[in-house]
C-alpha cells in the first residue's frame, strides 16, 4: 500500500490578487490529509507558495490579508516613473521580508521553486536556490510595474509570461502526481465584450502627464489611482476603466496561455474569481473563500485519485 502511495506536487498559478484563492485551496487541501512533497509557484503563486514551504501557517496568511491596508498600500507604494517601471517594490519587498526573513530555499521545510523569465533572452528560469526573497520578487515583476530583478546575471520578471502556471516547472521535483491550482475569470468574457462594443470616443480626452509624477503621489497619478480605485457598477457601464482594460488583456494573456500547462496536471483545482479585479487585494478573504470552494468541488476527485 505504502509502495503506490502518491509524492503530490502542487502548482500555484499567477493572477495578482486573483492568486490569494490560492490560500484557501491550500488549506482545504490540508484537511483532506494532502501533504505536498514540493510546491512551485508562478507570480503571486510564488508568494503563497514560499510562505507555505518556508513554515508560514496558512491562518497567519489569511489574518495578514484581512488586517493590511491594502488601498493604502497600493496607492503610495513607492511610485515612480522610471525606464523599467511605475513601482520600484521596496515597500512590496519590506512585506515579503516581514515573512520570509533572510530564508533561503534550502531553509525550506517543504520543496519549493518558482518561475522567472529572463528578457534578455527570452528564457524561462526556474529558481530554487539563493534568497527566497529575491527569487520571489523577481517572479512577481510584473513588466511595465515593478521594475525587473538582476540575479546572476539575468533581468528577471514575472514568470506568468511563459509558465502562468507551472506544472513543468514542479516536475524538476521527485513527485508523480500534480494538483494544479490555477484562478479562472470566465466572468470578464462579458466585460471583454462590452469593452469592444463601446464607442472609442469614450477614450478621448483620458490623458494623462505622466511628466509630473512624484514619489508617493498617487493622486496625481491619475491612471495607477483608477487602477486601484473600487468603482461602482454604475460607473463601470458608463465608460471604460484604466482597470477594466488591464484586467481584461492580462486575462486574456493568461488564460490562452494556461490551458496547454493545466493539461499536464492530474487534477485542476479552478478557483472562480473573474469578477474581483488583479488589484482587488482589499476583498483578500473573498477571494480566499473561492479558492475553498472550488478545492471543496475537487475534493471527491481528490480522495479517490489519492485513495486518501
Amino acid at each position: 500500500m505504502w509502495g503506490r502511495k502518491k509524492k503530490v506536487g502542487v502548482a500555484l498559478s499567477g493572477g495578482a490578487a486573483r492568486g490569494l484563492a490560492h490560500i484557501g485551496v491550500l488549506e482545504v487541501l490540508k484537511e483532506l490529509g494532502v501533504e505536498p512533497v514540493a510546491i512551485a509557484g508562478t507570480s503571486m503563486g510564488s508568494i503563497i507558495g514560499s510562505c507555505y514551504c518556508s513554515g508560514i501557517a496558512l491562518k497567519e496568511m489569511e489574518k495578514y490579508v484581512a488586517s493590511m491596508d491594502w488601498r493604502s498600500f497600493l496607492l503610495f507604494s513607492d511610485l515612480t516613473l522610471s525606464h523599467t517601471g511605475i513601482i520600484n517594490g521596496r515597500r512590496v519587498e519590506r512585506v515579503l521580508k516581514s515573512f520570509l526573513k533572510d530564508k533561503t530555499f534550502s531553509d525550506c521545510s517543504t520543496d519549493f521553486c518558482c518561475v522567472a523569465v529572463d528578457v534578455l533572452t527570452g528564457g524561462k528560469v526556474v529558481l530554487s536556490s539563493g534568497s527566497l526573497l529575491e527569487a520571489v520578487r523577481a517572479s512577481i515583476s510584473i513588466p511595465g510595474f515593478f521594475s525587473p530583478i538582476c540575479l546572476d546575471g539575468k533581468l528577471l520578471v514575472d514568470g506568468g509570461l511563459i509558465e502562468p502556471l507551472p506544472t513543468e516547472a514542479i516536475k524538476m521535483f521527485d513527485i508523480n502526481f500534480i494538483i494544479g491550482s490555477s484562478i479562472t475569470c470566465e466572468r470578464d468574457k462579458e466585460k471583454y465584450s462590452y469593452l469592444l462594443r463601446e464607442d472609442h470616443r469614450t477614450l478621448k480626452g483620458q490623458v494623462y502627464d505622466y511628466h509630473n509624477i512624484g514619489t508617493g503621489n498617487a493622486e496625481r497619478f491619475g491612471s495607477l489611482h483608477n487602477i486601484f480605485k473600487k468603482k461602482s457598477s454604475s460607473e463601470n457601464k458608463k465608460s471604460i476603466s484604466v482597470q477594466s482594460i488591464l484586467d481584461t488583456s492580462l486575462n486574456i494573456m493568461q488564460h490562452e496561455m494556461t490551458r496547454r500547462y493545466a493539461d499536464l496536471a492530474d487534477i485542476v483545482i479552478e478557483p472562480e474569481v473573474g469578477d474581483f479585479g488583479f488589484f482587488d487585494l482589499t476583498r483578500g478573504n473573498e477571494i480566499i473563500k473561492r479558492g475553498r470552494v472550488a478545492a471543496e468541488v475537487k475534493a471527491s476527485e481528490i480522495k479517490r485519485k489519492l485513495r486518501l
